[in-house]
């Protein structure tokens, strides 16, 4: 699957896009085609079968009214007087005068003058067992012995019914253009026999216009039985090599509906069957299953042939939407690519303000940016030297301030000025302790000494008024801090604390502690203290009076940004009883000299 896809990935977005396109159209209208081709193909079968049922039902309607009309016809005729005398007269009576077989001719021919009118009824004949059939036999009156040893004689003679729908063929040989109907003639002394036959000629056409209106398609074949499986007539073109096999088709079909799918001749076809009224007909509709395909299929070709045009026409648009849709992203690459080469410049316009305008808008403005970093970095190059130059004075600077301070103590040793020994001794140790080689972190005992040795300085300025303490343990003068945490902290005491009391005295101590991984430096003083408002502007840097909070806000800002959460610095104070500052940062040890703190001077130590 990854060696499908890379390839795909490595293309640009103008192909992507359009193989997606493709894809997409593609796959749904596929889909749709595949769906409406299944779809329409169930529907039609089923709309197919609902219209041969109604086919079918309307065809044995139309053939039931034309069976019906024949039959109501002659049944009305075979009772009719003339009828009944006719088969009736002994045929003595014509030949005693002949004239009387020609008056009962034209009589005859007047009863049937108005049923002739009739287009389902070719003609009437009359079968006798005497009568005038036994003086001269023509197209209308017939000797009935002559037919007495056929077939269908003996079939009409042996049923329950009064009647007989037979091709003509089995009656007259030549004559295939008809169906002959029979019907018994009643005996004038017997009701229970019969003294002749009426038969109605009706035009095979008439039925086979009937069956042509029920072809559902170009194949399907609509054929008329007998309960002899004799064929009645069929529909137009209807090519029927073998009757046998449709009846064995039909017979073996379930017949849970009105049609069913059989094999017939080695091909899937739907056949049904409806029995006609007062007859022993059956009306039978083939239709093979490839007609009712080619119907699904012709939908389908449609579908097919929409999908192909809009596919046609919309190919070409996906192109086009996918070239312009990227046109500007490739503008915006190719301007990508000069940047670092030969152009820091922006010089494309966003037009619109799409994801692509504003990722152009953005591209400008980082090249902007880019330009101005870069001239930036130029300045910053030429102060990074004269920084240098700066640092390199820095380094000289210390240890000319160290020489001399030792000189001056030598000469202060020399005339005996142990004051000013003292001084340059402190200011020697402060130095030292606040440079510390350049290092961050120090140990708590240099902070220490640090503090101590400010706040002699302090003392000699202020007259001894201030009285700093250590209650620190010995185990954690190794541990490390950061340098100058503690000085700050005295120095606000000092200034903004002790020394605006009215007796400009106090003490400040010092407390440290360890609990688990965590050391904590107190800064304890009893000056005059601050308000909580005040406190409060020191801490989030909104006092705007100059009262040495900055110190403050600076040693809180250097702890979280080195330690972070939850270490830090806590200010506390009541105004009139003192400041405490609580410093909270890791227990973690250094390995430092011991020189600069007496270790006396460690615990309960006044400086």
């Amino acid at each position: 699957m990854k060696r499908i896809i890379r390839p795909f990935r490595d293309l640009s977005i103008k192909n992507k896009m359009f193989i997606s396109f493709l894809l997409v159209l593609t796959a749904s209208s596929g889909l749709f085609v595949l769906v409406n081709s299944y779809l329409t193909a169930r529907d039609t079968e089923k709309q197919a079968r609902f219209s041969l049922d109604v086919v079918l039902e309307q065809s044995r309607s139309f053939l039931n009214y034309k069976t019906s009309s024949i039959r109501k016809v002659v049944d009305i005729m075979v009772i009719h007087d003339t009828i009944q005398a006719l088969v009736a007269k002994d045929s003595e009576v014509y030949r005693e005068n002949i004239g009387n077989w020609l008056l009962d001719e034209y009589v005859f021919n007047q009863l049937i003058y108005n049923v002739q009118t009739n287009p389902d009824i070719q003609s009437l004949s009359l079968y006798m067992r005497g009568g005038m059939a036994a003086i001269q036999e023509t197209d209308q009156f017939l000797r009935l012995e002559n037919v007495q040893d056929e077939d269908w004689f003996a079939r009409l003679e042996e049923s329950d019914r009064p009647y007989l729908w037979i091709p003509s063929e089995r009656v007259d040989p030549g004559d295939t253009d008809s169906v002959s109907f029979f019907r018994k003639t009643p005996s004038p002394l017997d009701n229970h026999d019969f003294a002749g036959l009426l038969r109605a000629r009706m035009p095979r056409e008439s039925l086979v216009q009937i069956l042509d209106q029920a072809l559902f398609t170009k194949s399907t074949t609509a054929l008329l039985v007998n309960s002899r499986n004799e064929l009645i007539a069929s529909s137009s073109g209807a090519k029927i090599a073998d009757l046998n096999a449709v009846i064995q088709a039909l017979e073996s079909a379930n017949k849970t509906d009105a049609f069913d799918t059989v094999t017939l001749n080695a091909e899937k076809t739907l056949i049904g069957d409806v029995p006609v009224e007062h007859t022993d007909w059956r009306f039978i509709l083939i239709v093979p299953q490839r007609d009712i395909v080619a119907i699904a299929q012709k939908s389908r070709n449609q579908m097919l042939v929409i999908f192909l045009f809009v596919a046609a026409m919309t190919f070409p648009l996906a192109f086009w939407v996918s070239a312009s849709g990227t046109i500007r992203i490739r503008r915006l690459t190719k301007n990508m690519r000069k940047v670092g080469i030969d152009n820091f410049k922006p010089n494309l316009d966003p037009r619109n303000q799409d994801e692509i305008g504003e990722l152009i808008t953005t591209f400008n403005r980082m090249i902007t940016r880019i330009d101005d970093l870069a001239a930036d970095k130029y300045q910053l190059g030429l102060e990074v030297k004269n920084m240098e130059l700066r640092a390199l004075q820095a380094q000289i600077n210390p240890h000319f301030l160290y020489n001399t301070l030792d000189m001056a103590n030598w000469l202060a040793m020399k005339y005996n000025a142990e004051d000013i020994r003292v001084l340059i001794t402190s200011l020697s140790d402060f130095y030292k302790l606040s440079l510390s080689n350049g290092e961050d972190f120090i140990s708590v005992r240099d902070e220490l000494a640090h503090v101590a040795a400010y706040v002699r300085i302090q003392n000699m300025r202020f007259r001894d008024r201030i009285h700093l303490q250590f209650e620190v343990p010995e185990e954690l003068m190794a541990l490390r801090t950061l340098k100058l945490l503690l000085q700050p902290l005295v120095e606000n005491a000092i200034l903004h604390g002790i020394m605006e009391k009215e007796t400009q005295t106090g003490t400040i101590l010092i407390q440290g502690s360890r609990e688990g991984d965590m050391l904590e430096l107190v800064v304890r003083d009893d000056g005059i203290g601050m308000p909580e408002a005040t406190l409060r502007g020191i801490v989030d840097g909104t006092l705007k009076k100059k009262s040495g909070g900055y110190g403050i806000r600076n040693i809180h800002h250097r702890l979280e940004l080195i330690f972070g959460y939850p270490y830090g610095l806590n200010v506390e104070s009541v105004p009139g009883v003192g400041t405490t500052a609580t410093i909270r940062i890791p227990a973690q040890s250094l390995e430092t000299e011991e020189t600069l703190i007496p270790r006396s001077q460690s615990r309960g130590t006044e400086a």
